[in-house]
């Protein structure tokens, strides 16, 4: 029985050393798909000693006569810096080949490359445009990034309702974080009728995870509800999703802070937050900085600080702020009294509060 192992266990063995002979010799004279074989060999050490230098060698072989695999295989040694110093515009071009040639880890991760701008000059045109395609065949991240492209206006023009087309895409795949995604849209009230309910029962998962948004949306959702409890979880939940980088949490944590909402009033700390604030508040924001600057409130009264903040507010159509340049320039408070001014921003104020105007 002993003579019987040992014997079967040499046929193996020769047999398996003239297939690794054999296909060397197939690689040498020009077999593609033999020297995709033997690189795996060399990279594996299933077959022969490992050497995954070699590997990387009959790879790029490979890969260079149009074997797909071996593109991909090339670019991840590239990627990786197996055998080999780290080159990712090498990886990136070997991913791009074989991207082009269907292969579909390739594609997703040329999209993922493109955006980071990884190996390659960053293009979040292309890169949607990679998404697209592992997108359409419902690849999950692809489906969220598409999502994240639609709600941020990122390229394509800002359409919430595409957002939720494709982030609902990555929740049938339980894709935690377009879970927290699909709940902002449904508590924003931009392009999709607003569903507080679903929007809390979606985040549940993304919360324990940690997810940056979710801690947003916990925010939103607790502050509209009742209660002193709620609007003290709102503006911690608010503070949280700040620290992740959440731009929008600036906000909701100012106009907390100048309420008294969820925390002691702090007209101090609003300011401060709402003077970061980006251009799309001018109509509140500007407002509110403008009267603090004007009457003293939590910041030393500062004629030139209030009118400019007031023309910001006024700009972006407030009609209060107009009726208050209106009076500043009939008044001469701060600027040399102008009544052709006055008369132009108490014109725009009526204008605006023209119902065809408000459409």
């Amino acid at each position: 029985m002993k003579r019987t192992l040992v014997f079967l266990t040499l046929i193996l063995f020769f047999s398996s050393l003239a297939f690794s002979q054999n296909l060397e010799q197939k690689a040498k004279i020009g077999n593609v798909q033999a020297m995709h074989d033997l690189g795996k060999e060399y990279y594996s050490g299933i077959g022969r000693l490992q050497n995954k230098a070699s590997a990387l060698t009959w790879f790029e072989r490979a890969a260079n006569k149009n074997h797909i695999e071996s593109m991909y295989c090339t670019a991840q040694m590239y990627d990786k810096g197996e055998s080999t110093k780290v080159d990712l515009r090498k990886a990136f071009n070997f991913y791009l080949l074989a991207a082009e040639k269907g292969h579909f880890a390739s594609q997703l991760i040329v999209a993922q490359k493109l955006e980071k701008g990884e190996g390659v000059t960053k293009s979040n045109s292309r890169a949607y445009l990679w998404y697209r395609v592992c997108a359409e065949r419902d690849e999950m991240l692809a489906c969220r990034k598409l999502g994240d492209y639609f709600k941020e206006g990122k390229v394509v023009p800002k359409d919430h309702s595409q957002a939720k087309f494709w982030y609902e895409k990555a929740v049938e795949q339980n894709d935690v974080e377009a879970k927290a995604s699909l709940a902002y849209l449904y508590i924003t009230d931009e392009g999709i009728a607003p569903n507080f309910q679903k929007a809390k029962e979606l985040n549940q998962e993304p919360l324990k995870e940690l997810i940056p948004t979710s801690f947003f949306v916990e925010g939103m959702i607790n502050k509209y509800e009742a209660g002193e409890a709620n609007k003290k979880a709102a503006f911690e939940y608010f503070l949280k999703s700040k620290q992740f980088g959440i731009e929008q949490s600036n906000y909701h944590l100012a106009m907390m802070y100048y309420n008294g909402e969820g925390t002691p009033k702090n007209i101090s700390q609003a300011l401060k937050i709402m003077e970061t604030l980006p251009s799309y508040y001018d109509n509140e924001i500007g407002y509110i900085i403008a009267n603090a600057y004007k009457n003293g409130e939590g910041v030393e009264v500062d004629e030139a600080k209030a009118i400019e903040n007031y023309k910001k507010s006024a700009n972006a159509d407030n009609v209060e702020a107009c009726r208050a340049l209106a009076e500043i320039y009939k008044a001469g408070w701060g600027v040399k009294k102008d009544i052709k001014e006055s008369r132009a921003w108490q014109q725009k104020a009526d204008m605006l509060e023209v119902p065809i105007y408000k459409r």
